[in-house]
């Protein structure tokens, strides 16, 4: 091979190494699987949005419980992001599950005697400005659909969207794509 078709060759295969293509948010989420892989993820006002370990804290970035309570067996997952700079969840509670399925919320999420009565997702921001502390509820409804529920394993899986809003002014915000995949605590 000649000299110049040589360095023709090499600085093509630089430049294409230095190519790197922009993923979609879609893209950035991880894989819906069904596994207890401690993951989520989902599109927020089309950005993508991915738990992350505390820099303050020792808490986990993803959990979830299953217990024993009045109205059931209860499931509550959550997942978060806190940092000196940033702080924001998500949560979803079901007041009793016992297999996979569908869960509409659109009820509200109106506390009765200490615990809440009916499903409900929710979005919290604090940090940075503005807070929001959106819910669920008949005006702002979201679904939650548990693709694996393994109370053996203790893992719970699925997918999730909503449009919770704020409780202060009435601020919507889209959550759409959301997937999770956790082991959960049996309490």
């Amino acid at each position: 091979m000649n000299k110049p078709l040589m360095l023709c060759t090499g600085a093509l295969l630089v430049l294409l190494a230095g190519c790197k293509k922009d993923l979609s948010p879609l893209e950035q989420l991880p894989d819906a699987t069904e596994q207890g892989l401690n993951t989520a993820g989902w599109l927020l006002e089309g950005k993508a949005w991915v738990p992350v370990r505390s820099t303050i804290s020792t808490g986990m970035p993803n959990n979830g419980y299953w217990k024993k309570s009045k109205t059931g067996f209860s499931l509550a997952v959550s997942f978060h992001r806190f940092s000196i700079e940033e702080d924001w969840g998500i949560e979803f509670y079901l007041p009793d599950i016992r297999h996979a399925g569908t869960f509409v919320l659109n009820q509200d999420p109106a506390i009765t005697g200490g615990r809440f009565a009916a499903g409900y997702g929710h979005y919290v921001h604090s940090r940075p400005a503005p807070n929001l502390d959106c819910y669920t509820s008949p005006n702002a409804p979201g679904e939650l659909i548990i693709t694996r529920f393994d109370t053996v394993q203790n893992i719970v899986s699925g997918t999730f969207t909503m449009a919770p809003q704020d409780d202060a002014t009435g601020t919507p915000v889209q959550i759409t794509q959301g997937r999770f995949d956790l082991k959960f605590d049996h309490r």
